[in-house]
């Protein structure tokens, strides 16, 4: 064999050797989910067949082929437990979602006197945000008297909702004329939320297990259709964080889709919303 022969069979013996893929084996993936849960609170995602899966086939577009390195990567990155979470949950949503709410939050405020801190968590990709002050312009609402944050766990879903950029379907519950007034179609057919109503938000990445140690009470707290991710155990924990985070006589908003069991210092005001009373 000569020199050449010889270099051009080892080139192809390593090509070879790059083409081979790895099987994937991902035993006993309830490991994964159990930590996700530990985590974040969200449940059931072993059971979830599409879920499970995309989660599998988004590890293995990071080399990760087994359930312990899956489980490695989440302990030890921070940016691939982050995107395993982004993967993991929802976000369909769309403006005037759950509307009576919304129209009896805003009546309660342009009634009331002084201010208001509003948080709605999950926040999304920022529809029921710019709802709520798209409702209090319409309502003639100062909104120099409303503070408005959003908090969601998914890191794409914040960064949506910051560029305030919408397709067709979530515009669908507005009429011609409030979408003229508050968006802009840009070049990308996109509709964009008006920088009056953009500037008065602010949006962060959190998990509402996180916010228990820290120090911050709001007026208002909208947690709507975030308890379907929990079992009886985490609801119960939400419901402590949100009582912890409102100010006496505050206001929380559930979803429609929540089960919450009675809490002893909230009171029924109307459908879905509850006042925190000592």
């Amino acid at each position: 064999m000569g020199l050449f022969d010889w270099l051009g069979e080892k080139k192809n013996v390593q090509n070879e050797e790059v083409c081979v893929k790895r099987e994937a084996d991902f035993a006993n993936f309830v490991k994964v989910t159990d930590f996700i849960y530990e985590k974040s609170g969200i449940i059931d995602l072993d059971k979830r067949a599409l879920t499970a899966s995309r989660l599998q086939q988004y590890a293995i577009s990071e080399d990760i082929y087994t359930t312990q390195e899956f489980y490695d990567a989440m302990k030890n990155r921070n940016d691939f437990y982050q995107e395993v979470i982004n993967v993991a949950t929802v976000n369909e949503t769309f403006f005037f979602r759950e509307l009576k709410e919304l129209e009896w939050l805003v009546q309660y405020i342009k009634e009331s006197n002084g201010s208001f801190k509003i948080l709605s968590m999950p926040s999304s990709s920022g529809e029921e945000v710019y709802s709520i002050l798209i409702l209090l312009c319409e309502a003639g609402v100062d909104l120099s008297r409303v503070e408005i944050s959003g908090y969601d766990i998914n890191s794409n879903a914040v960064k949506n909702a910051i560029r305030g950029e919408y397709d067709e379907h979530s515009l669908h519950k507005l009429d011609a004329r409030v979408r003229e007034r508050y968006f802009s179609k840009n070049e990308a057919n996109r509709y964009e939320i008006s920088s009056d109503i953009k500037n008065r938000t602010n949006f962060t990445q959190n998990n509402i297990f996180n916010l228990k140690a820290q120090n911050m009470k709001f007026d208002v707290v909208l947690s709507r259709n975030m308890f379907i991710y929990f079992d009886d155990e985490k609801r119960a924990l939400a419901l402590d964080v949100i009582v912890d985070l409102l100010n006496h006589d505050g206001l929380y908003v559930k979803g429609h889709a929540d089960h919450i069991k009675p809490h002893s210092k909230l009171s029924n005001v109307s459908f879905g919303i509850y006042k925190k009373s000592v």
